[in-house]
């Protein structure tokens, strides 16, 4: 009876340790979680004052930017309106100067500015000049006439060759005139400008060719044969030396 009694404290003993343990257990626990709830309470309390902040931030902003458009638009709409009115005026004055604006008159005017005088439309060609053409020179006659015969005979082929290119040129711009389709306004104004520079330069040859023909009748003792450029060839002096044109 004894023993059984005792070994029933000692039983009783080990299940009030075995309590005491899994109070303090539970009481641990217990406490655990509460911290951790307290924990995630103060997060998410955290969070949702963040997320408020955010979201006030965010109106803010919005609010800011509908004010920036608001007053872009309005600072838009005033220099429209500003451009709109000037621009009439500008308008207005541009008008009023092109209704004042003459073309004829203007043309007239251009053209009486630029226009040239007789004089000035005049142009000077030198000739060439020869040491035989000078009979002040000293020169064997023979010698003098040979070499201007041969310079005459080659102008005078020189001026055969520019009166067939004159010639061709003339019949190339006839045909063009009489046909169209022959050549374009451009082929047509070139052939005319080169048929102008061919008639100079036949000129020219026939002056010098007119020149030296007048020396060789001398020569001869021949009267000379007249020539439309006679009286426009005139003849100076400048540091001993004589030149024409």
């Amino acid at each position: 009876l004894f023993r059984s009694k005792a070994a029933g404290e000692k039983e009783k003993q080990k299940l009030l340790e075995k309590l005491k343990k899994s109070t303090e257990i539970l009481t641990k626990t217990d406490d655990d979680y509460y911290r951790e709830n307290i924990e995630g309470l103060e997060v998410r309390l955290k969070w949702e004052t963040v997320l408020e902040s955010c979201y006030q931030s965010i109106q803010d902003l919005e609010k800011e930017r509908i004010q920036i458009l608001c007053n872009i638009l309005n600072h838009y709409n005033r220099h429209v309106s500003d451009f709109g009115i000037t621009l009439a005026t500008c308008q207005k004055q541009i008008d009023s100067a092109i209704s004042k604006v003459d073309v004829d008159r203007d043309i007239q005017d251009f053209m009486e500015e630029t226009a040239l005088s007789s004089e000035e439309n005049k142009s000077e060609y030198l000739l060439t000049d020869y040491y035989e053409e000078d009979l002040t020179n000293e020169i064997n006659k023979e010698r003098r006439t040979k070499s201007l015969r041969m310079k005459l005979e080659r102008l005078h082929n020189d001026i055969e060759k520019a009166s067939r290119d004159k010639h061709g040129l003339a019949k190339m711009l006839k045909a063009g005139k009489e046909n169209p389709n022959f050549s374009d306004a451009r082929t047509q104004e070139d052939t005319a400008l080169l048929l102008d520079e061919t008639q100079l330069k036949l000129c020219l040859l026939e002056a010098n060719f007119y020149k030296l023909s007048s020396v060789m009748a001398q020569l001869e003792n021949q009267p000379g044969s007249p020539h439309p450029c006679s009286n426009c060839i005139y003849t100076w002096e400048e540091k001993g030396q004589i030149g024409r044109a």
